[in-house]
């Protein structure tokens, strides 16, 4: 690999790492202002971003953000090896846009999914692997702007999750 490609690589990392801080802090901060959590940040990084409680729950909570990608869809990885599962486990998709742009009327828009919901869909294959890995899974996500809807899809696998989105009553 020569130095230009090292170069590129690591500049996109480093983006990807960015926006992913990103998607914390906003969602951080969507949960402490909008829904009164109080949130505690673990000491060592094992699968959950942060914690967060609210009267007597706790909850656990990791994030993955994404841009909007080729106008079409927000992309996301996870490795399943490094998921964590669990009652009070969410997955929170970030599906960022600029500040003050909108995406189906909301200027935040986030999936939130109760983590034995994707064990199922991965343990089913509803959630593929990615070609060549036996760990690796891809979500794209496309929203449809007309239907207001967010659907998943793969691999000829596309699983509705307009349910989850924005959907904070789950978290009581």
């Amino acid at each position: 690999m020569g130095e230009n490609e090292k170069r590129k690589r690591k500049e996109k990392v480093n983006s990807m790492s960015g926006i992913g801080n990103l998607g914390e802090i906003q969602t951080i901060d969507f949960l402490k202002k909008e829904f009164g959590f109080a949130i505690y940040l673990p000491l060592k990084d094992i699968g959950i971003d942060f914690i967060g409680v609210k009267r007597d729950s706790l909850f656990q909570f990791q994030i993955k953000t994404s841009a909007f990608q080729k106008n079409r869809y927000f992309w996301f990885k996870l490795n399943k090896r490094k998921m964590v599962y669990g009652k009070n486990i969410y997955y929170i998709f970030v599906c960022y846009t600029m500040p003050r742009h909108n995406m189906m009327g909301k200027a935040k828009n986030y999936i939130i999914i109760p983590s034995f919901d994707l064990k199922k869909w991965i343990l089913s294959s509803r959630i593929p692997l990615e070609k060549g890995s036996n760990s690796v899974c891809q979500i794209f996500l496309h929203p449809d702007i007309t239907k207001k809807k967010w659907i998943f899809r793969n691999k000829g696998q596309e699983i509705d999750w307009t349910k989850y989105w924005n959907n904070v009553k789950q978290l009581k």
